[in-house]
């Protein structure tokens, strides 16, 4: 319902110039250059969260600086609403594009070799370190063969010392991906959901019923299912990325959704600092619902809270893509070079940002400093080692997934 009301002021007659004014322009063939764009912005994120996990205050990770920061800590809280679900809504709009230039059978080789064959090589080369030097900085004084011969009997990571851990996010894009199929073959079919192609009204009104159906499965079920990243049980995360992917698909498909999306890009920036404001009023004053309420999810306003918390995530995602859309037009050599550059960077960077934390976190320097040094020296070795050793050569790009 709020969601509607805040689309109210767009007016059909603006909505349906924009429309003929997008499907005839060149746009459309230049790979949609906000998409490629948003990519990239969403993978450095992820760096910089990551980097900023070695020193925020309260949330455990594999590296952790003696001094630790608050300030950091609202940060990364804030980054986590959208970063990953950015990434699933492009992957979804990206999907679409692959899916009209190869059949399925074409489309699910390349999404392996580029998605599985990698993930499968780079767990046991850049995974197995980062659980070696958090296993040393909590005082394990084994050598690195002895530490691996532990890996590979596979036990789960925390218990075991063998997992995916950043890399889950892979595996999880190849299964969306899949499930991208039948969806974007049934919509090749069914060409026509006629109100996105006539009514801007109506439009607007589905992306808010799109929303407030998304947020249903994942506010009730996160309570009941924390987050395991194991692919199999992992049923509360399912349900939210997987709405994400399906916004992208539904968003490349019908090209009204994302020009409602951009006209109403100011309102939905509003409404998404408005609703983090709120988030973090009732968490700086002990007022989430677990806090006061012994039997808190028998109470209405637990669940009130937890939708909020949906929401947000959803109005920072379509603010982030209202801006793209509106004010990312050319892409240009720098782009497409980080573009294949962006993956890769993401396979290496968890690694390296543990490996030289390892021993930053050591030092007796300033915790701002060793911050300082850890985001700048981090994001030159990982694209580095991409520019250095993977970029020229045709085995490492397909190692690492990268064309």
């Amino acid at each position: 319902m709020t969601a509607a009301l805040c689309f109210k002021n767009i007016h059909s007659s603006k909505l349906e110039d924009c429309l003929e004014k997008e499907l005839s322009s060149q746009s459309q063939i230049e790979r949609h250059v906000y998409i490629d764009f948003l990519r990239v912005i969403a993978i450095l994120l992820m760096f910089i969260y990551h980097v900023n996990m070695v020193f925020v205050a309260e949330w455990d990770w594999h590296i952790k600086n003696n001094t630790q920061s608050n300030v950091l800590m609202e940060v990364n809280y804030w980054m986590a609403f959208f970063r990953m679900p950015l990434l699933f809504f492009v992957s979804g709009f990206i999907s679409c594009i692959l899916l009209e230039k190869l059949s399925n059978t074409k489309f699910i080789i390349q999404r392996f070799s580029r998605l599985i064959i990698p993930t499968v090589i780079w767990i046991f080369i850049l995974v197995a370190p980062q659980i070696y030097f958090e296993r040393r900085l909590q005082g394990n004084d084994f050598t690195y063969l002895e530490f691996y011969k532990t890996f590979l009997q596979f036990n789960w990571w925390p218990n075991g010392n063998f997992h995916w851990l950043h890399l889950w996010f892979i595996p999880y894009l190849f299964l969306y991906n899949i499930i991208s199929i039948p969806a974007f073959r049934f919509l090749q079919k069914f060409r026509g959901i006629a109100v996105l192609e006539t009514e801007s009204q109506s439009t607007l009104l589905l992306i808010a019923l799109f929303v407030v159906i998304a947020i249903i499965p994942y506010t009730i079920l996160s309570v009941h299912y924390p987050v395991t990243y194991d692919l199999i049980h992992d049923y509360a995360r399912h349900s939210q990325f997987i709405f994400f992917v399906f916004a992208g698909l539904f968003s490349y498909k019908y090209k009204q959704i994302m020009l409602a999306i951009e006209l109403n890009r100011a309102l939905l920036f509003r409404l998404a600092f408005a609703s983090i404001i709120a988030i973090n009023i009732v968490r700086w004053n002990g007022l989430e619902p677990k806090n006061i309420w012994d039997n808190w999810l028998s109470h209405p306003m637990s669940w009130l809270y937890l939708a909020l918390l949906n929401v947000n995530s959803w109005l920072w995602v379509l603010t982030i893509l209202g801006y793209g859309k509106r004010y990312i037009k050319n892409g240009g050599k720098v782009l497409t070079y980080c573009n294949n550059a962006v993956y890769p960077f993401y396979i290496l960077h968890q690694t390296v940002i543990v490996v030289v934390g390892y021993y930053v976190v050591q030092t007796r320097d300033d915790a701002a400093f060793k911050y300082g040094f850890l985001l700048v020296a981090c994001f030159l070795i990982s694209a580095s080692i991409y520019h250095l050793y993977i970029r020229p050569f045709k085995i490492m790009r397909f190692t690492f997934g990268a064309k």
